[in-house]
């Protein structure tokens, strides 16, 4: 039997959404918002970094929802990672984070779309919509955070020294900006102290730097954190 294609269908064509997010009541929560709309489609769910990546490419769904905290491998790490491939999948930032300078990272980093997880759900759907056709999505109110986190971008060397650090390395050098403890920050981080000395070994070698003190100075000048 020939199967007939309504004028509806061609209106409203299948979004297919992959959601990413280590937090299950959210996911589920997600998925039941989604299943409520004829034209989207939820193909799958990633609980960590590294299966969101791993899914993206297996299933190349027209929308990749992307929490940035997130297990074995950060969001904006995942951004970074999609990035370099040529692939179909747009992505949109979905988190509690309403920071400016990691907004404007996740732009840059190709997200399509940034919404904060108290958005209204219409705002979500219409988003979805709008990255799948082509467009971009970032509300009213985080278009100047956008801009005031692009300006805050160290230029020059600095910049290009903190490229090379991952999302997570980059969450512990604003932690070692503050001056905090090995301790403090595996607490902040829930990780380990030794993953934590790891990391800033690391740091302090792509920096070029040779102590905590000089990170600290790096931190502020590059304006991480507050003098």
């Amino acid at each position: 039997m020939e199967e007939r294609i309504t004028e509806q269908q061609i209106d409203n064509p299948e979004i297919t959404v992959l959601i990413a997010d280590d937090h299950g009541i959210l996911r589920e929560g997600l998925m039941g918002l989604l299943g409520e709309y004829d034209d989207l489609t939820v193909v799958d769910q990633a609980v960590t970094g590294v299966q969101a990546v791993e899914k993206v490419r297996a299933l190349k769904p027209d929308i990749l929802l992307l929490d940035l905290i997130m297990p074995q491998m950060g969001g904006v790490e995942v951004l970074e990672a999609l990035s370099t491939e040529q692939l179909p999948t747009k992505v949109i930032v979905l988190t509690g984070a309403d920071d400016d300078e990691l907004l404007a990272r996740c732009i840059q980093s190709g997200a399509m779309g940034y919404l904060l997880k108290d958005a209204a759900s219409n705002q979500l759907v219409d988003a979805i919509r709008a990255v799948a056709s082509g467009g971009c999505w970032l509300p009213p109110g985080l278009t100047e955070k956008l801009f005031r986190g692009m300006a805050k971008r160290p230029p020059g060397e600095d910049a290009a020294k903190l490229s090379l650090l991952t999302a997570r390395e980059l969450e512990v050098f604003k932690l070692l900006g503050e001056a905090k403890s090995n301790m403090q920050i595996a607490d902040e981080l829930f990780i380990s102290e030794h993953t934590v000395k790891v990391h800033v070994g690391r740091i302090l070698e792509k920096l070029g730097i040779g102590s905590r003190s000089e990170a600290v100075k790096f931190a502020i000048r590059c304006g991480l954190v507050k003098a």
